[in-house]
């Protein structure tokens, strides 16, 4: 039964997410489902603590590439490395392709890989988008 419980949790969650009803926060549904999960035995308490345990690293990295993320662009740092990529590059995709990689290189070099996923990703689908050429192969 307990399993039962998990699935329709996880469904629930995930149909939240999907549709976001009135743009909430995932949390809005997950909080209450990871509640529900617990309280009706379908989870332990221990195996509850030991995923919170495990998962921690993770959260708190996703967590600080969010606040660096968003102190970034209140600085204006994502805009200035996107018109100065534009402006080098003068309209050629294949330039931006290899300012996109000079780029990366150094985030990825000062930072991470996921940090430059999530940090660079937004400016290059917008600055290609800008110049006029396919984001994908840039992004």
């Amino acid at each position: 039964m307990g399993e039962v419980i998990s699935v329709v949790m996880l469904v629930v969650v995930l149909g939240f997410a999907v549709i976001r009803p009135r743009g909430l926060p995932e949390a809005v549904a997950a909080v209450p489902a990871a509640l529900i999960v617990i309280v009706t035995g379908a989870l332990g308490w221990d195996q509850a603590w030991a995923e919170i345990v495990h998962l921690f690293p993770v959260v708190a990295f996703l967590a600080a590439v969010l606040v660096i993320s968003e102190l970034c662009d209140a600085d204006g740092l994502f805009r200035y490395a996107g018109a100065l990529m534009a402006a080098k590059s003068r309209g050629d995709a294949h330039r931006l392709l290899v300012f996109v990689f000079v780029l990366a290189s150094g985030v990825t070099a000062v930072l991470s890989l996921d940090a430059t996923v999530v940090l660079l990703t937004p400016v290059v689908f917008a600055t290609a988008s800008r110049m006029g050429v396919r984001p994908k192969p840039h992004a």
